[in-house]
């Protein structure tokens, strides 16, 4: 995968984008930045794409910007020229791939069915657009196509919003999801960008589902097993050994004295998908233990510390 789409995937939302005034986009840039989702797809579907773009790439020079509903050469040619780093298409056109292959940007053609996904396996490409998402079947159609291709990872596309992005998320076949709900109609024409930074941030709390797991102990008095137990009995679960001390019901873990963290003790924080969480909040200006990282077997990070204590508290992200 190129840098640019594992990019997007530790992202996990792409903001799809049609706008008629160039003089909105970099508001609109930098209130999608603020609200944790700093990548657009700028579609060719007004005159202002182009424009639009450049505006986008000063305001927020961090910010992963590509191209969509490109249906040509010339609208390929016109996105490279306004800085665009990756191109979407709405349906499978070799000619389109062949000549993004040529000029060396990534392309994510559209695609409905196997006889797409042959043509975009020709040429090699690993990720794909799956569009109208909803109305082609969603989820479940995704997961049948993808068997036999394995090897591609899918972008749906279309009928996409916080209720259902999740559904598509949770399945290892999707890069990442296009949406526009965040980009709400009303509040742009209003220029209300601060409801859109508002909406944003609301789209990547879904995505990320952050939520208190467990709280930790440090325990020094050897007797582990026994508070595990007591933790276990009031809150009515079991209780579970590990190589770091004892769970009590899930909800606490006592912690052996020569693996406690945190001047007090630890939180865990559970979350949908530890790379985008890493991410987002780097994007805040926390930062992270790199040598407390945990991965499977895939590569994918499940489990890291935050750098920093908060309260006394370390805390860890975990899948």
């Amino acid at each position: 995968m190129n840098d640019i789409c594992k990019k997007i995937h530790d992202i996990g939302i792409v903001p799809v984008i049609a706008l008629d005034s160039v003089e909105d986009a970099a508001p609109l840039a930098k209130a999608l930045c603020a609200g944790g989702l700093p990548v657009a797809e700028v579609t060719y579907r007004t005159a202002a794409a182009h424009d639009a773009m450049i505006e986008m790439r000063k305001a927020c020079p961090e910010m992963i910007i590509g191209a969509g509903t490109v249906l040509n050469r010339e609208q390929v040619d016109s996105a490279i020229d306004a800085g665009a780093e990756f191109i979407v298409s709405p349906g499978t056109n070799p000619d389109t791939i062949a000549y993004c292959i040529e000029k060396g940007i990534p392309i994510l053609p559209g695609t409905s069915n196997a006889a797409d996904l042959e043509v975009c396996m020709h040429y090699g490409l690993e990720v794909v657009k799956f569009f109208p998402a909803e109305q082609l079947g969603g989820i479940k159609m995704i997961k049948a196509l993808a068997a036999p291709y394995n090897k591609l990872k899918f972008m749906p596309t279309g009928g996409v919003k916080e209720a259902n992005v999740n559904d598509y998320l949770n399945d290892p076949v999707i890069l990442a999801c296009g949406g526009t709900w965040m980009i709400d109609k009303e509040a742009l024409k209003n220029k209300d960008f601060k409801k859109i930074e508002e909406l944003t941030r609301g789209a990547v709390r879904a995505m990320l589902g952050i939520r208190i797991k467990h709280i930790g102990i440090n325990e020094e008095s050897g007797n582990g097993e026994d508070l595990a137990r007591q933790f276990a009995a009031f809150f009515g679960g079991n209780v579970r050994e590990t190589s770091k001390g004892w769970f009590g019901s899930e909800l606490v873990e006592i912690m052996n004295e020569s693996k406690k963290r945190g001047r007090h003790g630890h939180i865990g924080v559970q979350t949908n998908n530890v790379d985008r969480a890493k991410r987002y909040y780097e994007s805040l200006g926390y930062e992270f233990d790199e040598a407390s990282a945990d991965y499977d077997d895939k590569g994918n990070l499940k489990f890291i510390y935050f750098k920093e204590e908060i309260g006394g508290f370390a805390i860890h992200l975990v899948k």
